[in-house]
């Protein structure tokens, strides 16, 4: 592949997040799947967040936040049209650019997990609500777990096996 991204679409989005905010995002789709070069973005965009088990690389430049995805890339904020299509065109280029040079980049491999969810953690825990871990209710442990304000040690009533689970998806060696 000589050539990783061909024909694109750009269009303009509003932020699902924050209606109304005067601002917009671009989308830029294509048919061709990047995901063979994010190393290589990961190598040269810096500093850039990989996440290789969500096949995305977040990278900020210059007040812009980029989002790489297998068939598109996000950018945001954008002003107007006109910005989205300077910065959709410069962008496209840059990928074009590092894909092209491939052969003299040493790719980056390595990459952050992208931390669980509070459901993939509330199936984990016992359900019971019982408020021994010091949080109202299993949803709030499992949230305070993501942001790190509580062990997984608080929770008395789970189960070995879950253990285990939880140590993996919180990134840890054990709980």
């Amino acid at each position: 592949m000589d050539q990783i991204i061909g024909e694109f679409a750009l269009d303009l989005v509003a932020p699902g997040c924050t209606p109304g905010a005067g601002w917009w995002g671009v989308r830029i789709s294509f048919m061709e799947d990047i995901s063979q070069a994010m190393p290589y973005l990961n190598a040269e965009l810096k500093p850039a967040e990989y996440y290789r088990n969500g096949n995305v690389l977040l990278w900020d430049n210059g007040g812009k936040r980029y989002a790489f995805r297998p068939h598109e890339i996000d950018i945001g904020p954008v002003e107007d049209r006109e910005e989205a299509q300077r910065l959709g065109a410069e962008i496209v280029g840059m990928v074009r650019d590092i894909w092209s040079r491939r052969g003299e980049i040493e790719p980056d491999f390595r990459g952050r997990i992208a931390p669980p969810t509070v459901l993939q953690i509330l199936k984990l825990l016992p359900g019971t609500n019982c408020k021994e871990c010091g949080c109202l209710t299993c949803m709030a442990y499992a949230a305070a777990l993501i942001q790190g304000q509580t062990e997984p040690s608080k929770c008395v009533w789970l189960a070995q096996e879950s253990c285990v689970k939880l140590a993996g998806l919180l990134g840890k060696d054990t709980v």
